[in-house]
């Protein structure tokens, strides 16, 4: 399951790395759901190019309308058309290795788990990527994601949904969000220690990192999990805040707590199915 939102051309080259996985003899893909909030016209005939060169059904979804706004809607609109076992997701500007399906569903499925998490690195040196660890609880998550992002997992497609899928009002920490409320509803993950995922360091993701709507969702992810977080985790969330703060500029709301405004982003998936 992908969503994506105006990069065609790195949307062409994510979908590229899912159709080109090494699968083995477990592993049945069995299609590619694209799932574009802007509903471009320009995107769905990518789609449908990679559709008609692919043995792999590549499927375009327009996800843009009034429900729009979050890469959580996005990827939740895709996954409705989701009938596999399991479902992956991979963000349009991500790319992932070869194995990266074959290794996290073994790991999943032989030690029986809800979802498995592989490593992630950035395609730039210098950009430091968490690496998930082994037997973390809701509270090691809360604050700090520990390497667990949109494009690094494949769960369980009847977990994924009785989880109500990603929280469509947040505009950021979507993916720290989902894994919180995984643990905290006591579901179990493995953990495939190699990079697998890349994450794309890219002049249009750069220009939208320090923004008035990452501020307002930053307080917002906080307010959700208030109930969890320490001392301490308030803290970083504040310091968090603050680094975009500078940025944002002075006309930023100066109170903690404030009203959120939500606005538009997307995302795209893959829908797998457990070999026999």
């Amino acid at each position: 399951m992908i969503p994506t939102h105006g990069r065609d051309r790195l949307l062409a080259e994510a979908v590229a790395s899912v159709l080109g996985q090494d699968l083995g003899t477990d592993v049945r893909l069995r299609g590619v759901v694209v799932s574009d909030d802007l509903g471009s016209a320009a995107t769905q005939a990518v789609v449908a190019r990679l559709h008609a060169e692919s043995d792999v059904p590549v499927r375009y979804l327009d996800s843009s309308g009034p429900q729009a706004g979050t890469a959580g809607a996005s990827r939740n609109a895709g996954t409705v058309l989701v009938q596999s076992e399991l479902v992956a997701f991979l963000d349009d500007d991500d790319l992932w290795e070869p194995d990266f399906l074959r290794r996290t569903v073994a790991a999943l499925v032989e030690g029986d788990h809800d979802f498995a998490v592989a490593w992630t690195h950035a395609d730039e040196p210098g950009y430091r990527m968490a690496r998930i660890a082994p037997g973390l609880g809701a509270k090691d998550v809360v604050a700090r994601n520990p390497g667990f992002v949109g494009s690094n997992f494949v769960m369980r497609t009847a977990a994924f949904r009785g989880l109500g899928g990603f929280d469509p009002v947040l505009p950021v920490s979507n993916d720290k969000d989902l894994l919180v409320r995984a643990l905290s509803a006591g579901l179990t993950y493995a953990v495939v220690p190699e990079l697998l995922v890349t994450n794309r360091v890219h002049a249009q993701g750069q220009l939208t990192d320090k923004t008035q709507r990452r501020l307002d969702g930053i307080r917002l992810y906080a307010r959700k999990h208030d109930a969890l977080l320490t001392r301490s985790d308030r803290r970083y969330l504040r310091g968090q805040a603050a680094d975009v703060r500078r940025v944002v500029g002075a006309s930023a709301p100066v109170r903690w707590w404030s009203t959120v405004t939500v606005v538009g982003h997307r995302a795209v998936g893959v829908l797998l199915g457990e070999g026999r």
